[in-house]
């Protein structure tokens, strides 16, 4: 028996075909009520105003289209914030499917007029589901269609809906959905053992965070677990045997799982971007705005404060909430409650949820102008991450056009009395607020409207309240009252609500591009590709980026195929918004490619041409052609080593030259740095000659010529995700290369001496994982039907029947093991992942040596690593009893006598086993160590015993022009490594002699490693002012590439000068520039 059935009296159940039809008519009054509302807009005589839906959303849907159309899954936009990560910016809403069937639609129309006008389609057929999603929620709660009719009229033309959310499409694309997933899960809780309700409310669920307004999800995520918690109470109070405890916690448990495996191919790249973006980490001022407290006064006279009244549900419909919460409160009995309710209990309970979620909802929108967000802040996952908290408005309307619904199906069953109380209650209270808003805020200046509006506002407010207060007074129109309030209550939304976020502007017009971009786009075509010589720098690429300084909306570029640096989506990238907010606009045009300027001045600070001048915002706009190209592709051969809060005042700084020297991050940094030097100088400066052509969003390709090789630093966003293939002119072979980021925000390549063919494309592991748990969760639920309905038919399953099925199973189990083998055998950062990421890392810091000279320790007992680890290198754990410091260094002596020459060091990421870091401490005393890596949650410790003795050497360095009285000794070197392993750290150890003023003190130590053609495979550099002077050894690190192709290496040292020009190296007595060490086979 259906949540509805039992409302209904006995004698009034309907049949699930008279009960679809009624749906389908509801539906249809829904489509015709909206329709007429909107009537301009369909016609074509009004749009919806400028503002984000025409400068923000309008462009995404554009770029979404033009990439479906081209065959590409649109994950890179290069047409905003010098590129952006467009599927993961979860409001481009890429996987919602009324944005994807309203994109197919319109795609016979090409013009852009045609595509606007499909997305005011799709937002007023959004608005449609609202109201009809509601009508499903009430109606079942109350039995009664007309109520649940007044309902969802109510929901659709409040002042919430049919304000900014409209212009905003990713707020109303979100918020049209909790009343149908709070009605299936109502039926869910009352027919537990029907599956279906429970899959369809998860699927409604997934589509809603699809929608891509994150903190509209989280508003109705938050109310929909208030909503289960209700339902859960309610139906163990009821029917405790209907189901156990556990059976509902089982359902809910599967609800959210299969939530959750739907919305992975959104969540898994969003969740990526976020951590990244300026939504990481932001501020309690910059989160906590809401309504000021004198908003409150538009729940009675909308317009007043501001154009939007998104608390204003009508006043007939707030009369019906009052009316419903009295009822509640009155506890009727069951003789009064008819058809309203199945018992008081119920009655009472669910008038409750909805009146406190609209109070605590009200609340909150205040954000910290009142008591409660302060506290949400502080306590509640997610209240922390979103501005504008007066978005909670949304669960204020929806809260009260359920209470309006539950008033207006009260009606019938309170009696005459009752309703005169309430109305004359009711009508002296909005009286009142009336009253105190004209002595207290119009008198002081509150609201810029003029006394003719404030008058009119005000008369209106008392007609409608006029006329409600007539219809609940006589007692003799019990047919006629619910249809007459529920007349009142729509008609005085339409009226107040109507043309609120529409302009009388012809359709072709709002959809041309404005004067500027017009300018723009005329000024990069005419430009075309850019062809410079900067320095050594022969430098050919598309024409370069514009900077926008707030003359045009941000997002034209989408529209004009113009690359922007500004854009206006609210989630961008962290490092990005750095650059555009607190940083030297002449050094940011150059690291960004920018070569064109559009803002308020006449004239730029620097050399530019000045092209065009039309009307700004503010005045004239101005748009300059800087005369310098600034490449957005370079060859450094310097790298330097630094973390962010030093790298980005280095980059500001006028001394520092970027197109000589790239900033890496620190080698512990989890961007990596894949086997590149810690820093100092990759190659010699020479020539070098970039060509650079755009083959699709998110695919780049480079021409690369280089004398000495080095680091290609390319203008574009760093993410995780960027892939890059070097293929060598010479031997036409394609190899996968490490991308690292350079220069804070960019991308970095290392290139070899010579010509290679660089392809870098964005093809981010969180999508391709994503997308695979997506249709993997999809089969198998397609599956669990199947089976269930052949179960279920038996009888009656034909053989075709039978073969589909296990063909589909067959199809699932294969893409289940498919994503099995590619999510757990490969490398990420779960538990199980980490474990296999970390015993791969082990495998390769061993790898140099014999087995019997390298140890594998852990810092902690746990076995589990070692059902991963392949690898034949024995293992232990240190310290091997509990924090006992005399035990471990008794053990690590005992690996002394072995000969063991090598200990690599996992350590557990929150210390239990070795609290105080004897393990550490133990293994410094007698070992040197060599490197610091991160694998997933584990830091990896690389220790290595120096050697008793080096081979002997006799190698003087002098700088040039001086004798040899200056000159420094390389008297010995030993390089313990028999071989070279991919992804480990070779350790080296050098003897140097000399007296300590023969030294500038800018000399460095470089360590190379050269392939048999002499081409540049891994480097090292330390000062040499490091290394101390007459000790036995000094120790050194270098870090092998992870794809070291095989073959024989050499590896080198040398000594060079940065201090001067051209960081010249210095002279070996026999006129070398470098000395030798070893040569090694991968």
């Amino acid at each position: 028996m259906t949540t509805q059935d039992q409302a209904a009296p006995p004698g009034n159940r309907l049949s699930v075909k008279s009960t679809l039809g009624s749906h389908v008519i509801a539906l249809l009054a829904f489509l015709a009520l909206i329709s007429l509302f909107y009537a301009p807009v369909l016609l074509g005589k009004r749009t919806f105003s400028a503002g984000d839906f025409t400068d923000h959303f309008f462009p995404f849907s554009l770029f979404l289209r033009s990439e479906l159309l081209a065959g590409r899954l649109p994950v890179w936009n290069p047409f905003t914030y010098g590129g952006h990560p467009f599927l993961a910016d979860i409001q481009a809403g890429v996987f919602y499917p009324i944005n994807l069937v309203f994109l197919g639609l319109s795609t016979p129309f090409t013009s852009d007029a045609a595509r606007l006008y499909f997305l005011q389609i799709e937002a007023i057929f959004q608005i449609v589901l609202a109201g009809f999603f509601t009508y499903l929620l009430v109606r079942s709660l109350t039995g009664r269609p007309l109520a649940g009719f007044l309902a969802g009229g109510v929901f659709a033309l409040s002042g919430y809906l049919t304000g900014y959310p409209v212009l905003q499409l990713a707020i109303l694309r979100g918020g049209i959905w909790l009343p149908l997933v709070l009605w299936l899960l109502l039926h869910a809780f009352d027919q537990p053992r029907r599956w279906r309700w429970w899959i369809a409310a998860a699927l409604v669920y997934a589509v809603a965070f699809l929608a891509g307004h994150p903190q509209t999800f989280l508003h109705m995520s938050y109310a929909v677990l208030a909503w289960i918690a209700l339902l859960l109470f309610k139906e163990r109070r009821n029917r405790p045997q209907e189901l156990s405890i556990g059976g509902y916690l089982l359902r809910i448990g599967l609800f959210y799982m299969l939530f959750a495996g739907v919305i992975a191919a959104q969540l898994l790249p969003s969740i990526e971007f976020m951590r990244l973006s300026v939504r990481a980490s932001a501020d309690y001022t910059f989160v906590s705005g809401g309504f000021p407290l004198a908003d409150t006064w538009q729940a009675l006279l909308p317009q007043l404060a501001s154009r939007y009244s998104p608390l204003y549900v009508g006043i007939p419909a707030l009369g019906l909430a009052v009316l419903a919460v009295g009822q509640a409160l009155r506890a009727p009995d069951s003789a009064s409650r008819g058809s309203v309710v199945r018992s008081a209990g119920d009655f009472r309970l669910l008038v409750a949820f909805f009146a406190l979620l609209a109070l605590v909802a009200w609340l909150v929108s205040y954000g910290r102008n009142a008591f409660l967000y302060p506290l949400f802040y502080r306590l509640l996952p997610g209240w922390n991450l979103f501005q504008g908290q007066e978005r909670a408005a949304y669960l204020v309307a929806f809260g009260l056009s359920i209470l309006a619904g539950y008033g207006g199906a009260a009606l019938d069953v309170v009696s005459p009395r009752q309703r005169r109380l309430v109305a004359l209650a009711y009508g002296a209270v909005v009286v009142t607020g009336i009253a105190v808003f004209l002595v207290r805020y119009q008198a002081a200046g509150w609201t810029a409207a003029s006394p003719a509006q404030v008058g009119l506002t005000v008369v209106a407010a008392l007609v409608a309240l006029g006329m409600f207060v007539a219809v609940l007074w006589p007692a003799g129109l019990a047919r006629w009252r619910l249809p007459l309030v529920t007349l009142l209550a729509l008609a005085q939304l339409f009226v107040v609500n109507r043309g609120v976020n529409s302009d009388a502007v012809p359709l072709a017009e709002q959809a041309e591009l404005p004067a500027g971009a017009l300018a723009v786009q005329q000024a990069v075509m005419e430009q075309g590709n850019v062809a410079a010589t900067v320095g050594p720098l022969a430098y050919q690429g598309p024409p370069g980026r514009v900077y926008n300084e707030h003359q045009i909306f941000e997002d034209y570029g989408m529209r004009a195929g113009v690359e922007e640096l500004w854009g206006s989506s609210p989630l961008r990238l962290s490092r990005t918004a750095a650059l555009l907010e607190d940083f030297p606009q002449d050094r940011l045009w150059q690291l960004m490619g920018v070569q064109h300027v559009l803002n308020s001045l006449p004239a730029l600070y620097q050399p530019a041409e000045p092209l065009a001048e039309f009307p700004g915002p503010d005045g004239a706009s101005h748009l300059h052609r800087l005369e310098q190209a600034n490449p957005r592709a370079w060859v450094v051969q310097t790298v330097q080593s630094v973390n962010d809060d030093a790298a980005l005042p280095l980059l500001g700084d006028a001394s520092f030259e970027p197109a000589t020297t790239a900033l890496l991050p620190p080698v512990t940094d989890t961007d990596g740095r894949a086997g590149l030097a810690a820093e100092g100088l990759l190659a010699l400066p020479g020539q070098n000659a970039v060509k650079m052509e755009q083959i699709a969003p998110g695919r780049l390709r480079f021409d690369v010529q280089s004398e000495h090789g080095g680091l290609l630093v390319v203008s574009e966003n760093w993410m995780p995700g960027w892939q890059a293939t070097i293929r060598q002119t010479s031997d036409g072979a394609a190899a996968p290369a490490p991308v690292v980021r350079a220069d804070f925000a960019l991308l970095g390549v290392p290139i070899d001496p010579g010509e290679s063919i660089v392809d870098l494309a964005y093809r981010p592991k969180s999508v391709r994982s994503g997308i695979a748990i997506s249709v993997v969760t999809l089969l198998l639920l397609v599956l669990a039907v199947v089976v269930a309905r052949l179960r279920r038919d038996k009888a009656q399953a034909s053989r075709a029947q039978r073969i589909v099925a296990a063909m589909i199973l067959a199809l699932v189990v294969i893409g289940a093991i498919v994503l099995m083998l590619r999510t757990f055998e490969g490398r990420a950062n779960s538990t199980t992942i980490g474990r296999q990421q970390l015993a791969a890392a082990l495998d390769h810091y061993s790898a140099s040596l014999p087995a019997d000279e390298v140890r594998i320790a852990q810092n902690y007992p746990d076995s589990d690593l070692w059902r991963y680890y392949q690898g034949n290198v024995d293992h232990l754990v240190l310290p091997p009893v509990r924090d006992d410091p005399a035990a471990t260094v008794q053990e690590i002596d005992r690996l002394i006598k072995e000969g063991v020459q090598r200990i690599v060091l996992a350590s557990q990421p929150a210390g239990e086993w070795d609290s105080t870091g004897v393990a550490q401490q133990a293994i410094s005393q007698r070992y040197s160590l060599l490197a610091t890596r991160q694998e997933a949650d584990w830091t990896v410790q690389i220790y290595a015993r120096p050697p008793d003795a080096l081979q002997p050497l006799d190698e003087i360095f002098v700088h040039p022009g001086s004798d040899m009285s200056s000159a420094i000794s390389l008297t010995g070197a030993e390089v313990p490594a028999q071989s070279l392993a991919p992804g480990d750290v070779l350790d080296i150890y050098l003897q140097w002699n000399g007296p300590a003023e023969a030294l500038a003190g800018s000399e460095k130590v470089t360590l190379q490693l050269l392939d048999e053609a002499g081409r540049l495979a891994a480097q090292s550099d330390q000062p040499l002012a490091a290394s101390d002077l007459g000790a036995p050894a000094t120790s050194y690190a270098m870090l092998i590439p992870w794809q070291l192709p095989a073959g024989e290496y050499r590896l080198i040292a040398a000594v060079y000068d940065p201090g001067l020009d051209g960081a010249p190296r210095l002279q070996t007595a026999t006129g070398n520039d470098h000395v030798e060490l070893a040569v090694l086979r991968n």
